[in-house]
């Protein structure tokens, strides 16, 4: 049996069976043949280098592109009369459908050839080279400009004796001349048709020619392996598309509506795209002339509304999107494309209270899943700040990169000093569910509410107080939230009760989506959290991961969702249905390599299953100059030295140690701004001595001294002790100083001094005194 050597449009392996005929029983080459374009093996040398980069592409010369006007017709062609109004189609016609001719139902004349020939001149300036493309409103042509020497687009009626060819050409027209924006294509002229009775039947808009790379001509040599098409230049593409609709919603008091987004109609012009045939487009509840939408991309709400909305237009661009990346390399590590296709599932919905709420926000999160695909490439883009939450100020999971605390030292069993000398295993550092809660970014208030400036400092807003709703002014959904993040900062019950409470009240407040609907699952989610942190319930967690997951489906292209998503999949284990703790946690520090949280989260994942060396390398990519680069800084030198917990290889060399140690002794030398964390007197004395801790419980361990029977393996006795090897005496000497130093500087609480002197002794070489 033969494995077809070619791949799949993903970039994946076909993996067929070559049959005995040399064709793959999957996708259809011949085993000799080339087949579709070898990828590159580096994920980052696929796609663009740049974030929203089209590769450059040049129009074919005018002369390749005109057409035949005796070719087949891709439309449906109906009656001139308004009053008439057939489809030619049985029962009114049987067979093929003359171009032109006469209605056979009314006797309306009627003609789908082209207007204008070769070599005709329009208004003594535009010399007509031919026909080379016809929608399903009109005929597009090539011209010479013969003023400006360039070629121009012109476009003219489908059929010359449509009974509203004038004021569909003029609709167009204005609309044309209404929106302007370097992703449409731009009117130049418009030159009005005229008979020799002086009657204007309609006209021609001369346009700037973008050549005839449409989308759908994108995919076709896609399809043919004389491209490769990418999932990033796929989200370029939409990006670019959503910047020219929200043009046309954004038009204040007009806000326009396209209507018939699909790839054929968005041409990829040089390094950009340009959105052509503009003739579907309407003000947003106009209903005449009747919108031209295609069945296959419109949204359906639109079959019987018959008025295409904002809604519907996005509808039409995450069905473009979801078609282009059928053909895409979609091959991305860890996550991969979800983010993309979660986009796109929202665009699409069914209930279009459900899509997005504009083009720009759309745009926004497909943006986002953009950055996040390259980043899991290995690509670099500098990060930007989110429209939808704060980054929070406290840093989870800190402990891991945190030096101890004295109580480190005086919460253990006294030591016995004829047991071997365990040191403690390193504390991970996993946050609580009551860490989680209180330190996850924060939702941005949302704009629109009505009691939005009690929130300015000059109002003298306090973010650690509680707010009352104001009688005279409407309920206040960002004041309950506000409420609920300020009662679950409490540690009672009480707090908890009215917390959900507050989330009730904002429940029950009538407003737009917008608020309802992401902000509420967030706090939800925080709510569910906190339960779990007071009353000790796994389940808890589970409900906050289920409302975590309803606001990444909301903004797919944010990270601080899947932040939370990793926290909670972290505690729960990876049995749980969706993405990891790992892939999530990738995604996040991937896009953002200054994220220390999503980097102790990976370190954490990587020592739980014993691989010390991932942890460290982990914590290595947290970028310099940072906050979270010191924490990281720390813990690197804590794991390079600890104990593990668990089974496995707990102990590192004592070699690794001393490379600890010596990264320990720079903290202590270092300044201010030199990119090394600078540790205080005190602390720099409290990590030393666990380091030191756990050198000799590295150094003791590889002695293996079994003690006598009885009295259990590994136990010291009094000759053993003062048969130590030099090394092993030299480090019980440094750690009783140690112990010696800190039991100096906590003098003042006699119980602390008392268990650090009591350690010393315990550790310290046998003497024959």
């Amino acid at each position: 049996m033969t494995i077809c050597p070619h791949r799949r449009f993903d970039g994946a392996p076909c993996g067929g069976t070559v049959l005995p005929t040399g064709y793959c029983a999957v996708c259809g080459r011949a085993e000799s043949a080339p087949g579709l374009p070898d990828l590159p093996q580096d994920p980052r040398q696929r796609g663009p280098d740049e974030l929203l980069v089209l590769p450059e592409r040049e129009p074919r010369p005018a002369e390749e592109r005109l057409i035949s006007p005796e070719g087949p017709l891709r439309i449906r062609m109906g009656c001139s009369s308004a009053a008439c109004g057939i489809t030619f189609a049985p029962p009114y016609t049987e067979g093929p459908v003359p171009v032109q001719g006469h209605c056979p139902a009314c006797g309306a004349r009627y003609s789908y050839l082209p207007e204008l020939a070769k070599g005709w001149m329009l208004r003594d300036q535009y010399r007509i080279m031919g026909p080379i493309a016809h929608g399903g409103q009109g005929w597009v042509y090539l011209a010479e400009d013969t003023h400006l020497g360039d070629v121009v687009a012109v476009k003219g009626l489908l059929n010359r004796y449509e009974h509203d060819g004038a004021r569909l050409a003029d609709v167009e027209r204005r609309n044309l001349v209404a929106i302007r924006h370097p992703r449409i294509v731009q009117i130049r002229d418009f030159v009005a048709r005229r008979h020799d009775d002086g009657q204007v039947t309609g006209g021609y808009i001369v346009m700037d020619d973008v050549g005839d790379g449409t989308l759908a001509k994108v995919v076709e040599e896609t399809r043919r392996g004389e491209f490769v098409l990418d999932i990033e230049h796929v989200a370029a593409y939409g990006c670019q598309i959503l910047e020219a609709l929200a043009h046309l919603h954004d038009g204040g008091e007009r806000v326009f509506v396209y209507g018939d987004m699909k790839p054929s109609n968005v041409v990829h012009h040089v390094d950009g795209i340009k959105v052509i045939d503009l003739g579907g487009m309407r003000e947003e509840g106009q209903s005449q002339p009747p919108a031209h939408v295609t069945p296959d991309y419109m949204a359906p709400e639109t079959a019987s509304l018959d008025m295409p909305t904002v809604a519907h237009d996005l509808h039409t661009v995450g069905v473009t999107l979801r078609e282009l990346a059928r053909w895409a390399v979609d091959e991305v590590p860890g996550l991969g494309s979800t983010s993309f296709w979660w986009v796109v599932e929202r665009a699409v919905r069914t209930d279009p209270g459900r899509r997005f709420a504009d083009a720009r926000e759309m745009a926004g999160q497909l943006r986002g899943a953009l950055r996040e695909i390259r980043a899991l490439r290995g690509k670099s883009d500098p990060p930007e700040p989110s429209d939808y939450f704060r980054p929070s100020p406290q840093l989870l999971g800190a402990r891991l990169g945190t030096v101890p605390g004295i109580e480190h030292w005086l919460n253990r069993p006294r030591r016995d000093r004829y047991a071997p000398p365990v040191a403690p295993a390193l504390d991970l550092g996993a946050p609580t569910p009551t860490e989680i809660a209180g330190c996850l970014p924060v939702p941005r208030r949302y704009p629109g509410d009505p009691q939005t400036a009690r929130f300015e400092v000059s109002s003298g807003y306090d973010p650690g107080q509680l707010l009352d709703q104001e009688d005279e002014k409407p309920r206040s959904v960002e004041i309950c939230l506000h409420n609920v993040r300020v009662l679950l900062s409490r540690d009672t019950r009480a707090d908890l009760r009215l917390a959900q409470e507050e989330l009730d009240i904002a429940d029950s407040i009538p407003g737009p989506s917008a608020v309802r609907r992401w902000r509420l699952e967030w706090h939800r989610a925080l709510l569910a959290l906190r339960s779990a942190g007071l009353d000790e319930q796994p389940q808890q967690v589970a409900e906050a991961r289920n409302h975590f997951m309803q606001v990444h489906l909301e903004l797919p292209g944010e990270y601080a969702p899947k932040l939370a998503l990793a926290y909670c999949a972290e505690r729960l284990g990876d049995d749980q249905a969706g993405p990891t703790a790992k892939e999530l946690y990738e995604a996040v520090f991937a896009r953002n390599p200054a994220h220390g949280g999503a980097a102790l989260g990976l370190a954490r994942l990587a020592l739980r299953a014993g691989d010390r060396r991932a942890a460290l390398d982990v914590l290595a990519r947290v970028r310099p100059g940072t906050l979270d680069h010191t924490v990281a800084r720390i813990a690197s030198v804590r794991i390079r030295a600890a104990r593990l917990p668990g089974d496995g290889d707990p102990l590192p060399a004592p070699a690794e140690v001393d490379e600890a140690l010596a990264e320990l002794r720079r903290f202590q030398g270092g300044s201010p701004g030199a990119g090394e964390p600078r540790l205080s007197e005190d602390e720099a004395l409290r990590l030393s001595t666990e380091l030191h801790e756990w050198k000799l419980d590295a150094l003791h361990s590889l002695n293996d001294r079994p003690g006598p029977p009885g009295r259990g393996a590994g136990r010291l006795t009094a000759r053993a002790l003062r048969r130590l090897g030099a090394q092993e005496r030299e480090l019980r000497r440094q750690l009783e100083n140690h112990y010696r130093q800190l039991a100096v500087r906590h003098r003042e609480s006699a119980d602390a001094h008392e268990e650090l002197v009591d350690l010393l002794h315990a550790v310290r070489p046998q003497t024959v005194i």
